[in-house]
């Protein structure tokens, strides 16, 4: 018979292990201590990872960065969504998505994302990240 692990998050286990590095970078690395940090840094990272970017997980990023050289159309739009979507449920499973708006500014060539999500059904927390050519 299987035993079902329950969910925990790496606080649970111990307060004071680090489990994680925290965006954005500084001189110092700093430290996330509980999964919320982790996951929220780690989703930043995603979103500002092109595919290709890592060697040793080519598959890994949203690709966003190369959309913003592709016409900012409707369906542009609506197949980022579907690819970020699709990504953030293959790569972190523990995220629930609970809205992702893609907003264009086509004048200035600039998406905004925005990103309201919760880890094991707690409380929600919000990305907001603005992609530009001018970076």
């Amino acid at each position: 018979m299987a035993y079902r692990i329950p969910n925990r998050t790496q606080e649970d286990i111990s307060a004071r292990t680090a489990i994680g590095i925290s965006l954005p970078f500084s001189r110092l690395f700093n430290q996330t201590y509980t999964t919320r940090e982790a996951v929220r840094s780690n989703l930043i990272n995603y979103l500002l990872t092109d595919k290709g970017e890592r060697p040793l997980n080519p598959l890994f990023g949203s690709d966003i960065k190369k959309t913003l050289f592709d016409p900012i159309v409707k369906d542009t739009l609506d197949g980022l969504e579907i690819q970020v979507r699709e990504g953030i449920e293959s790569f972190f499973p523990l995220v629930d998505i609970k809205e992702l708006i893609i907003t264009p500014n086509i004048d200035f060539n600039q998406i905004n994302i925005l990103l309201t999500y919760s880890v094991f059904n707690n409380e929600l927390d919000e990305i907001n990240i603005d992609f530009n050519t001018n970076e």
